[in-house]
């Protein structure tokens, strides 16, 4: 399918930056074949338009990297909120726990100031102080107490009320295991952010993106002179071409004014000829007819003379 498309350029360098040759015809340079429309590359088009992709490439993929790291923040966050959920959820069974205990040491008449509650407390500090990391020590003095109060036996209340307690230790595990998670996404949270305020990815996209548009524009300013400097050069060369052409035309005009000049001359060289010779031939007639003349002159005298003889000759016969 052929279509017709007209194109205006202000100079035939941009005729020839789409194809078009010098050879053409104006009607066959109105007319762009759809087949060959690939072919018709426009080099400082397509030099802008490849910077345009390629700071849009750096522009998309930082944005995308950028989205990427909002979601993992994002994600870490609503990890930061689930174990928060969790040791709340905890947490309210331990208190949970503890209400159960201070109960139960209400219905038992345990005084918080005896020595039954003392020595209760002795026990959980020293359970405690077996705990993976724990920082609780007990002096020897305590030691010592804890040592005896097994030996005598433990209460039923301190029996029911430590086994309340050791029901606590899963949920004291969960809020410890939590908060380590919790505490490993916070820190993640935050070192990306202070990554982000030392250097912001999409001001620097921004900034790469301009310096390539800016570069590129710099070699289409480079490319329009150089096209500018071809076309120049090519009107020059144009213009030589003429002025040689000019010349060989006025050398040939020259040149037949010349041979036109030497055939006036050799006209005039024939004619002065022709005028010599009739000049010659006329002086030769008028020689002739004095040559008749004399010639009669001397027949006329010769024949007086004869006839002279003949009258002599009669004398002396008589």
């Amino acid at each position: 399918m052929k279509v017709n498309h007209t194109i205006f350029m202000g100079d035939d360098t941009l005729r020839a930056r789409h194809g078009y040759e010098d050879g053409q015809k104006d009607s066959d340079r109105r007319t762009i074949f759809a087949g060959g429309l690939k072919k018709v590359i426009d080099p400082i088009q397509q030099k802008r338009e490849q910077a345009q992709k390629q700071a849009m490439k750096i522009i998309g993929d930082t944005w995308a990297n950028d989205q990427k790291i909002d979601n993992d923040l994002d994600n870490r966050r609503e990890k930061v909120r689930e174990y928060q959920k969790e040791i709340g959820a905890a947490n309210d069974e331990l208190l949970e726990i503890k209400n159960n205990r201070a109960k139960l040491r209400e219905d038992m008449g345990i005084a918080e100031d005896s020595q039954e509650e003392q020595d209760l407390k002795l026990l959980e500090k020293e359970i405690d102080s077996r705990k993976a990391g724990s920082d609780i020590h007990l002096t020897k003095e305590e030691q010592e107490r804890i040592a005896q109060i097994k030996a005598n036996g433990l209460t039923e209340y301190q029996e029911r009320s430590l086994a309340m307690k050791s029901g606590g230790a899963l949920y004291e595990k969960e809020i410890e295991e939590a908060s380590q998670k919790m505490q490993g996404e916070n820190a993640a949270i935050k070192s990306t952010e202070l990554e982000r305020l030392k250097k912001d990815p999409m001001v620097g996209a921004q900034k790469a993106a301009d310096e390539i548009l800016e570069q590129a524009s710099d070699q289409i300013v480079g490319m329009l002179m150089e096209e500018a400097k071809d076309h120049i050069d090519e009107e020059m060369e144009e213009k030589k071409e003429a002025a040689e052409k000019a010349e060989e035309k006025k050398e040939e005009e020259e040149e037949r004014i010349e041979k036109q000049d030497e055939k006036k001359e050799q006209e005039e060289q024939f004619r002065e000829q022709i005028k010599d010779s009739t000049e010659l031939m006329t002086q030769s007639d008028e020689l002739l007819e004095d040559v008749q003349k004399e010639v009669k002159k001397i027949l006329d005298e010769m024949k007086l003379l004869e006839e002279d003889l003949k009258g002599a000759s009669v004398d002396t016969a008589g």
